[in-house]
């Protein structure tokens, strides 16, 4: 897809300047959160629950956050795809990447909202030497062990020129450990450390706000299936890539929701 020449200008410019920053450049998780509506549930009599998903990521200060490049995100007491939602793959989004919903079939969209971030330089964390980019994000079943994330754009001035189809599908896995929904989001390097496949352009958060709800297409996705003492805990576990090689950093946020 179209990529705006600007990014590539500025990549060039700034190429050098990395060279006066400190390897370390650590994230503040700071306000990331899970909300989910009220309800336990059982095994025996699972309820259905919506979600609310805030990530947020703060750096020192003039400077953008560190890229992500892996996301794992633990729930207690629920069980996804229940209603074994339309299943959407990759390889469809592949064939129809200018459309926002990749060509997935009905009733496979489980969420969607908007992500807000910085596009800039390997070499330097500056904010000043970021351009805004702010997608939606549109998440669908990939049945059971599988959910797909697809970035598109509503006009150019979005993401910095960057337009639906400029970044590929990935993957989310889900697994479940104990009383625990797991999902593990390996972030590859086209939306974190070579952005739409350019060389040395980073892709830094901001936040990331996304709604799932109750029911996808007629269909429950995700059901309560117990609590803990009223509770639903939950925790965010964040990897991310420090610039000027200065190694990965990994930090975990947890809560919990009132069933």
């Amino acid at each position: 897809m179209r990529r705006i020449i600007i990014i590539g200008t500025a990549l060039a410019a700034l190429g050098v300047a990395g060279a006066a920053f400190a390897a370390s450049n650590f994230n503040n998780y700071a306000g990331s959160k899970l909300a989910f509506s009220k309800g336990a549930g059982s095994k025996a009599k699972p309820v259905a629950l919506s979600m609310v998903e805030t990530l947020k990521a703060g750096a020192p200060a003039g400077d953008r956050a560190a890229p992500l490049t892996h996301i794992k995100i633990t729930i207690y007491g629920v069980k996804l795809d229940v209603g074994k939602l339309p299943v959407c793959t990759d390889s469809l989004i592949e064939k129809n990447k200018t459309a926002p919903t990749g060509g997935c079939p009905k009733g496979s969209l489980i969420g969607n909202g908007r992500v807000h971030s910085l596009l800039g330089p390997s070499t330097t964390p500056a904010q000043a030497a970021g351009t805004a980019c702010n997608p939606y994000l549109n998440v669908f079943s990939g049945g059971p062990k599988k959910q797909v994330f697809y970035f598109f754009t509503k006009s150019a001035t979005d993401c910095g020129g960057l337009t639906t189809g400029a970044t590929a599908p990935y993957d989310g896995h889900i697994s479940y450990s104990g009383a625990n929904a797991v999902i593990n989001v390996p972030l590859p390097p086209d939306i974190s450390t070579k952005v739409a496949n350019q060389p040395g352009l980073y892709g830094s958060l901001i936040a990331e706000n996304l709604t799932f709800p109750k029911k996808a297409g007629g269909k429950v996705y995700m059901a309560g299936v117990g609590c803990k003492s009223g509770k639903r805990a939950w925790s965010i576990k964040y990897t991310a890539t420090r610039y000027n090689n200065g190694g990965t950093e990994t930090q975990t946020v947890k809560g919990s929701s009132k069933c």
